[in-house]
């Protein structure tokens, strides 16, 4: 709790010290702001607000962006671009991560519409829909139109894993109700991820008070990272579960495998280039898994027992014998929301944190674990 304060204390004196510095300028011509860490969105502020725009990750043509035109003065829009007045007063999220972003921002009370709330870790918004001022619209193919239409956002914030999933938005689009794709999830660095706050912060021109927040986040973990020891034999580290006879492993460029080298471990698969979900066979990963130190992220458990119950063959694993299992789920409602990808998401320090004090436990190393809670 302590470094929990740290964190805020030291990012009011950042925003404090540069805001007298980091002025909102807008131009006639228009200037892009430079990304630090993320790739698939890109913001260009104009004279009358914002061009945002958002890789298409299923053109295989890899050029291919969404446009979104964010307007103080939306008479003006060019017709070949999506357009959203802003501020925005009224916005639905289909993942949990939106409201994540959009609460740190102080704007939670312009979210109405959510899918499977009974997933979401924020306490503010699971109030404000017991109390029905946020509405349930569904979620994939059972999505609610009808409720949507009624709430009438000014944006719904969605997000696309294949085509399929992209086009059933359309009907809304067709209605004039914007919709708007988010890849946070796709960004292979932890900054990455939390750097879409800017993104978010466009809809509410909160741009200023956004990459100050995100500087004081990356300073953060910045200087964790540095503080972590360099030695030349790092823990091996193991990640997931297999699910029906199939080990997906993160890739080797991967969000979670640069978080394990961030923190000083040795991701025992990273000698790939993938970003995404590798499937293996489970013998693979037996032969592979010698010699492991830590096996994290073992789906939702919460003890030992409960992995034998997803293959029994893993009762003669080594790491199950040997390594030190931690799951990041200390943080799950009774639902199973897990909290670590929602507000984690913006707090990559606070992971990077827990990760430095599994890995290099010794008596000076005195953080208490915050996402993450060891398997017995």
């Amino acid at each position: 709790m302590k470094f929990i304060y740290f964190l805020i204390f030291n990012f009011l004196v950042l925003f404090l010290l540069n805001s007298c510095n980091n002025q909102h300028i807008k131009t006639e011509e228009g200037q892009t702001i430079p990304n630090k860490y993320a790739t698939d969105f890109e913001i260009q502020e104009i004279s009358d607000g914002y061009i945002l725009k958002v890789k298409n990750r299923f053109d295989q043509t890899n050029s291919g962006t969404y446009n979104y035109y964010l307007s103080y003065e939306p008479e003006s829009s060019p017709n070949s671009n999506v357009t959203i007045p802003i501020p925005v007063s009224k916005v639905a999220c289909l993942s949990t991560s939106h409201i994540a972003f959009i609460s740190t921002l102080n704007k939670t009370s312009s979210i109405k519409g959510i899918s499977t709330p009974e997933l979401v870790c924020n306490s503010d918004v699971s109030k404000l829909y017991a109390q029905g001022k946020i509405y349930n619209i569904g979620y994939d193919n059972q999505i609610n139109y009808e409720k949507i239409i009624s709430i009438s956002p000014d944006v719904v914030f969605a997000f696309g894993v294949d085509n399929t999933s992209v086009s059933k938005f359309q009907k809304l689009t067709d209605l004039g109700i914007p919709v708007v794709f988010v890849n946070d999830f796709t960004e292979a660095k932890p900054l990455g991820r939390s750097e879409w706050i800017k993104f978010f912060a466009c809809f509410y021109d909160k741009l200023n008070f956004a990459t100050e927040y995100f500087d004081s986040i990356e300073n953060n973990y910045l200087n964790i990272k540095s503080s972590i020891p360099q030695t030349t034999e790092k823990p091996k580290v193991l990640v997931s579960l297999p699910w029906k006879g199939t080990w997906w492993v993160p890739g080797g460029n991967s969000f979670f495998a640069n978080f394990i080298n961030d923190a000083g471990g040795e991701y025992i698969f990273s000698n790939n280039n993938h970003s995404d979900s590798q499937g293996l066979n489970i013998e693979e990963v037996f032969a592979k898994a010698k010699n492991i130190s830590f096996w994290l992220n073992p789906n939702n458990v919460n003890t030992k027992t409960e992995i034998l119950s997803i293959d029994n063959r893993l009762e003669f694993f080594e790491p199950y014998k040997t390594a030190k299992i931690y799951n990041n789920n200390l943080k799950e409602n009774q639902a199973g929301g897990n909290d670590f990808w929602e507000s984690g998401i913006l707090h990559p320090d606070i992971i990077l944190l827990d990760l430095k004090t599994i890995f290099h436990q010794d008596s000076t190393n005195i953080h208490n674990l915050y996402y993450y809670k060891q398997i017995n």
